[in-house]
């Protein structure tokens, strides 16, 4: 626990020491000549699923910017239906991303990253007349990406993320749900496939 927790921090410390004294050298090469892992910013799209505590799928955007060659960053919101017998669940988890991006040919990049999440999870029974059970739940992930590039300003992109999320119990008690208030743990892992326009 205590290594994921010291993740992101690793990766924001020795990030700079691979960094380049003076400019990059594809920020001397035109803009719209540039190779698409050579820009800055993207707004990506993609399709997710999740396994382990409860199994969802679901749909995700992120934001992402790369101030250096060898750091970045990408925001994200995501939506997922969640698999809970009995219940009809949505979990809305919003967090970032720090991350390392290596060159593994013309056309290949793997991404080691780091982050942090926190999750708006929305929960109604189905029995009629039964109050909803709501939780903020808080995260902390690790994972790896791997990118494709396609042409100058578009990348297809595959993630693969540990988490380990922060919540409470939901559970039923006579002719109500609860929410418990004891703070647990629980594993899950996520996987995203999308595209990223680069820009």
């Amino acid at each position: 626990m205590r290594t994921l927790l010291a993740l992101p921090v690793v990766l924001a410390l020795f990030a700079p020491l691979t960094l380049p004294a003076s400019a990059s050298a594809h920020e001397l090469v035109p803009w719209s000549q540039r190779d698409a892992f050579d820009r800055d910013f993207g707004i990506g799209f993609y399709a997710s699923g999740r396994a382990g505590y409860r199994e969802a799928v679901g749909l995700g955007g992120e934001v992402r910017w790369e101030p250096f060659d060898r750091l970045g960053v990408d925001v994200f919101a995501e939506a997922f239906v969640v698999d809970e017998p009995g219940y009809q669940r949505i979990d809305v988890p919003i967090g970032f991303d720090l991350y390392v991006p290596f060159r593994l040919g013309e056309h290949f990049r793997l991404r080691p990253l780091a982050g942090f999440c926190s999750v708006f999870s929305f929960q109604d029974s189905q029995r009629e007349g039964v109050d909803a059970t709501h939780d903020v739940q808080f995260g902390i992930h690790g994972g790896a990406g791997l990118e494709l590039a396609l042409g100058r300003f578009v990348s297809l992109n595959l993630d693969v993320k540990g988490i380990v999320y922060f919540g409470h119990d939901r559970y039923s008690g006579g002719w109500d749900e609860h929410v418990s208030k004891d703070l647990r743990a629980f594993g899950i892992a996520q996987a995203n496939l999308g595209v990223m326009v680069r820009l």
